[in-house]
């Protein structure tokens, strides 16, 4: 779980962070943080002004109202984002990821190292002219697995990883002994161990375990990719 750097009272940056309609921070705000599996990161305190989910792509807006919005589709655009950290419901304060490993959606299976672009609003593709990104090394495919051993329990949606849950993520899809099709990582406990699962990001108790016992979790990165940001932006034209 990310811990901030040198920063007391920082509301959390963690996917199991819900963001809220009350401000806690300045606007723009940034602030650093390390995480024993993702690493370093440099997060920024913004104002939802759209639908974002968890690790879309998202433009700020004009200060000092630090608006986010969805990365919109467009060619040439030249501008900078960031990757939202859990969904946010317009009117919503919380946190996009500037610098650092960062989970984002995608709607392409992007090899590692291959080059990416903008696939549509607020999302993660296949690079195409005009629309490449810079300063994205993507890292993880779509196709991308992490394992964990894990405590299942039948009829319920409480899945406990012992050895700690990191690699996991809201939205990550989970399969394994006794986990229903088509299961996610619905919501994630301060703990560190407890894994919450559903249909999707939220959706609890839908998606129960059916068999009791220790198994092998698989999470695969389904509909997401991941990879290393450093103030990243879109590529704008070149005369």
């Amino acid at each position: 779980m990310f811990a901030p750097i040198n920063f007391a009272g920082a509301t959390p940056f963690n996917d199991w962070f819900l963001p809220d309609t009350t401000q806690r921070h300045p606007l723009g705000y940034q602030v650093e943080a390390v995480d024993p599996y993702w690493g370093y990161g440099l997060f920024q305190y913004i104002k939802s002004n759209d639908a974002i989910l968890k690790g879309s792509l998202v433009i700020v807006g004009t200060f000092p109202t630090f608006l986010g919005t969805l990365l919109p589709n467009t060619a040439s655009l030249g501008a900078p984002f960031g990757v939202a950290m859990a969904p946010m419901a317009s009117g919503t304060y919380g946190w996009i990821q500037i610098v650092g490993c960062a989970v984002y959606k995608t709607n392409a299976t992007v090899a590692a190292d291959a080059a990416v672009g903008i696939g549509a609003a607020g999302i993660i593709g296949a690079y195409s002219t005009l629309k490449g990104m810079v300063n994205v090394h993507n890292l993880k495919a779509a196709t991308a697995t992490t394992t964990f051993t894990a405590n299942t329990t039948n009829g319920t949606g409480v899945v406990v990883v012992p050895g700690g849950y990191d690699g996991a993520f809201l939205g990550m899809a989970l399969s394994g002994t006794g986990i229903p099709a088509s299961t996610v990582v619905a919501k994630l406990d301060p703990d560190g161990k407890t894994i919450y699962t559903g249909s999707a990001i939220g959706t609890l108790g839908d998606k129960n375990s059916t068999a009791t016992g220790t198994i092998t979790l698989t999470g695969t990165y389904t509909g997401y990719g991941a990879g290393y940001i450093q103030f990243p932006s879109t590529s704008s034209a070149v005369a």
